[in-house]
């Protein structure tokens, strides 16, 4: 198999080496060798690209580090004393909210069934 570039578009070739036997349904001109073009990239392509990994993961990734740092991060606010009463105390007045929020919703109710009834009593 021969190598070469075309010099006017820079592309690599590689020439396949004649067949020995033609087969007898090809033309004759069908025994000359064929040239096929290969990939720019094909060195890149046939290479893994060199990576460094740690637990079986991808050690020299952003995103692994992203979420290393982030993990690491979560985990030393959920452990804090400190934040977990922060976010009970913010839990428990949101409960306080709804809760009264909910009662406001049934005063309201209880007054428009009262209307709608004192209304249907006053029709008849």
């Amino acid at each position: 198999m021969s190598y070469y570039v075309d010099p006017n578009t820079q592309q690599m070739y590689y020439q396949a080496p004649a067949q020995s036997q033609q087969n007898a349904t090809e033309p004759a001109a069908a025994a000359e060798p064929k040239v096929y073009a290969v990939p720019q990239n094909y060195a890149a392509q046939q290479a893994p690209p060199a990576t460094s990994t740690f637990l079986g993961l991808d050690a020299g990734s952003a995103t692994f580090w992203k979420g290393a740092v982030l993990g690491a991060g979560v985990a030393l606010l959920v452990t804090s004393e400190t934040v977990q009463k922060a976010v009970v105390k913010t839990v428990s007045r949101g409960m306080a909210a709804a809760s009264a929020g909910v009662e406001e919703l049934k005063e309201k109710f209880e007054d428009a069934k009262a209307e709608v009834e004192a209304e249907a009593a006053g029709k008849k």
